[in-house]
C-alpha cells in the first residue's frame, strides 16, 4: 500500500513538473492530490514502522536495568504510554475529521474527511497492533505458530530454520 501511495505520488508531482516548465500549464490539483497522499504514507508508515519495531528509541537507561526488569516492566509500561497516546491521537483525530466534514478540499473538491481521516485510522491500527503485542507478551502463541511463521517469512529465513513445530516446542 506505501508502495502505490508513494508511486502515485510520485507521478503526480512528475506530471505537475512536466506540464509546469515544458507544456507551460498548471495541473491545479495535483499538488493537493500529492499532499495528501504524504499524510496517507505517514500515517500508514508510522504502522508499518511500529510492527517492524523501527520506531526511534533510547536505550541508554534500559541497558543499564536488571535482565529480566525490561520484559517484565519496561516493555509494558512502553506499551500502555504509547497505547494511550495513541488514544487520544485517535479521540482528537475523529473529532477534528468529523469536525471538518463539511468543508471542501479547495482544487479537489473533496470533503477533507478524507484526508484528515489519516491520523485517526493511523492512530486505530497502531492501537491494534499495540495491543495485539500485549496479548502476545501474556499469551504466548506456540513456536511454529501462523504469527511466528509469518514473521520468519518476512525476516526471509526459511520456517524450518527458525520456527519450531509445535511439537518439537514441547
Amino acid at each position: 500500500m506505501l508502495l502505490v501511495l508513494g508511486l502515485s505520488m510520485t507521478i503526480l508531482i512528475l506530471v505537475q513538473v512536466f506540464f509546469r516548465y515544458v507544456v507551460d500549464e498548471s495541473i491545479s490539483w495535483s499538488e493537493e492530490a500529492a499532499r495528501y497522499l504524504m499524510v496517507w504514507m505517514g500515517a500508514l508508515g508510522a504502522v508499518v514502522a511500529l510492527r517492524q519495531g523501527r520506531h526511534i528509541g533510547v536505550r541508554v537507561l534500559v541497558e543499564r536495568l536488571p535482565e529480566n526488569s525490561y520484559d517484565r516492566f519496561i516493555v509494558p509500561l512502553v506499551q500502555v504510554t504509547i497505547g494511550t497516546f495513541l488514544f487520544f491521537l485517535f479521540w482528537q483525530g475523529v473529532e477534528l475529521a468529523v469536525f471538518n466534514y463539511d468543508q471542501l478540499s479547495p482544487a479537489l473538491e473533496i470533503p477533507m474527511l478524507f484526508p484528515y481521516a489519516a491520523v485517526p485510522i493511523g492512530a486505530l491500527m497502531m492501537i491494534l497492533d499495540i495491543f495485539a503485542d500485549m496479548l502476545e507478551d501474556r499469551w504466548p502463541t506456540p513456536a511454529g505458530s501462523r504469527a511466528n511463521l509469518a514473521a520468519a517469512t518476512l525476516e526471509g529465513s526459511k520456517t524450518g530454520d527458525s520456527c519450531q513445530t509445535g511439537e518439537e516446542a514441547k
